[in-house]
């Protein structure tokens, strides 16, 4: 079965929903919405919509996504959002364990360090040695290892954020149009995505 399909248009010009009429058809006999409704080239793909803040607009026999916010305000938005996205990356890494994992790489790197290394362990290396990802008994020395190497990992993902972070916000301010800066709202997600995978979040 054949159908053309209508644009609702308000009389601001905004494609407020579509209609579908069976073809052939007389007329069609459109509703007293208060709506315009023009004949479509091809169905609406609603799902195109570039932001949320888009509306689909009619312009010359053809619709067409329009941003409702200006430039400046969705600038500021998008310079929030890096905010935070970062302070959900640390959530996620440590969440209020901050005093936890310090008092752990500190005795990592003070048990590293002994020689002779000390008969008993901090707790820290212990607990770690013997509950780990792996799922295995680990040496008390790959604990100490462990540990360091992720306290290092963080810290390299910290400076990582600050400065990509800086270099993004900067980028943001100066876009000179909506799509510029969907361009670096996207490379900011895709850092902050290939981050995540480098962390294991």
């Amino acid at each position: 079965m054949a159908y053309d399909y209508f644009a609702g248009v308000d009389s601001n010009g905004a494609v407020r929903m579509q209609r579908r009429f069976t073809v052939p058809h007389d007329g069609p006999n459109f509703p007293n919405d208060g709506l315009t409704y023009h004949l479509l080239e091809e169905p609406i793909l609603w799902s195109a919509q570039p932001r949320p803040t888009c509306v689909l607009h009619w312009n010359d026999g053809a619709p067409e996504w329009r941003e409702t916010l200006p430039l400046a305000e969705r600038v500021a938005s998008c310079v929030a959002q890096t905010y935070l996205d970062v302070d959900a990356v640390y959530e996620t890494a440590i969440g209020n364990r901050t005093a936890e994992y310090t008092s752990a790489e500190e005795a990592a790197i003070a048990f590293l360090a002994a020689d002779p290394k000390p008969i008993i362990a901090s707790d820290y290396i212990t607990g770690h040695a013997l509950n780990n990802p792996t799922g295995q008994v680990q040496s008390e020395a790959w604990a100490a290892q462990q540990i360091i190497e992720r306290a290092d990992a963080f810290r390299w993902a910290a400076l990582q954020m600050r400065n990509v972070r800086f270099a993004h916000q900067s980028s943001m301010r100066e876009a000179a149009t909506h799509e510029e800066l969907d361009a670096t709202v996207a490379s900011w997600n895709e850092f902050i995505t290939w981050l995540r995978g480098v962390l294991g979040l």
